[in-house]
């Protein structure tokens, strides 16, 4: 019984060395079989030609990585400076409509025979806020010293003053503003009839000068600029009385104004150019 047992034992194993073998011989007659057998070959021993060629692939696929790579910082930043002068164009566009309803504004007649050059500060000292400010525009766009310089002040739709150039270079202007201690501007008060001086205080405050004793001055008067100036068409807005002083020992009085253009919002300067006649 034993016996028999282990000759059908010898039979299945006998069988299932004839099957692999019969697998082997298919594989190894078999196209596809020997198609993966030769690629896995190839790949892992190829020879110094296709070595060479794997090594010039992939330096070619680095190089291109790295051009894709640089394309795309590239890309980036193309798109970055087109957004700046998306923007610019935008501030562009807002400052012309607000340079000509200004203009609409400015019917006066004294100043028929002026053009307006508008400009943006392009630098401010924090140390000296009040003294001084530097324009975008210069003798490229016709500019040269002594010419006024104004603001449009958009709480009450007018001009108010604000300094003159005092140097001039190719693309760029020094302005000098009025509430500098080196500059006096001659005013007036609106509607008081009373002429007096306006010197700088280095701050967003004039000193008012000359004003004579009894003259009916108070807090909130308007300060505006004077007959007597050569440099501003006569009741331009200059600031507002914030202090009056009281000395009985002089004959005349003196007070403080606060300028009309702020400190945060002078960005947009108007500089007036006279014509030369005939033009």
């Amino acid at each position: 019984m034993c016996q028999n047992q282990k000759s059908r034992n010898s039979n299945v194993v006998f069988a299932v060395l004839i099957l692999i073998s019969f697998f082997f011989i298919i594989g190894k007659i078999s196209a596809p079989v020997n198609f993966v057998k030769n690629l896995v070959y190839h790949i892992a021993y190829p020879n110094l030609d296709a070595a060479n060629y794997i090594f010039c692939c992939s330096d070619e696929v680095g190089d291109n990585t790295k051009t894709m790579v640089n394309l795309r910082q590239e890309n980036i930043a193309y798109k970055q400076k087109n957004q700046e002068l998306i923007d610019k164009l935008r501030n562009y566009d807002a400052m012309s409509q607000e340079y000509e309803n200004l203009s609409k504004l400015l019917k006066i007649k004294k100043i028929n025979n002026i053009t307006f050059v508008f400009a943006k500060t392009s630098a401010r000292e924090p140390c000296e806020w009040y003294r001084w400010l530097i324009i975008d525009k210069g003798e490229d766009d016709g500019l040269y010293n002594e010419l006024s310089v104004v603001m449009f002040n958009k709480d009450n739709d007018t001009l108010c003053a604000v300094g003159k150039i005092i140097e001039t270079y190719k693309t760029s202007s020094k302005v000098m503003l009025v509430t500098n201690s080196f500059y006096t501007l001659p005013v007036e008060i609106k509607n008081k009839g009373v002429n007096c001086l306006a010197k700088g205080f280095d701050s967003n405050l004039l000193r008012i000068t000359y004003i004579p004793q009894g003259a009916d001055i108070k807090r909130g008067d308007e300060v505006v600029v004077s007959e007597l100036s050569s440099a501003f068409q006569r009741g331009m807005r200059v600031g507002v009385i914030k202090d009056v002083t009281d000395e009985k020992s002089t004959c005349s009085q003196t007070a403080t104004a606060e300028v009309s253009f702020g400190s945060n919002n002078l960005y947009n300067a108007i500089i007036l150019v006279p014509q030369v006649d005939g033009k």
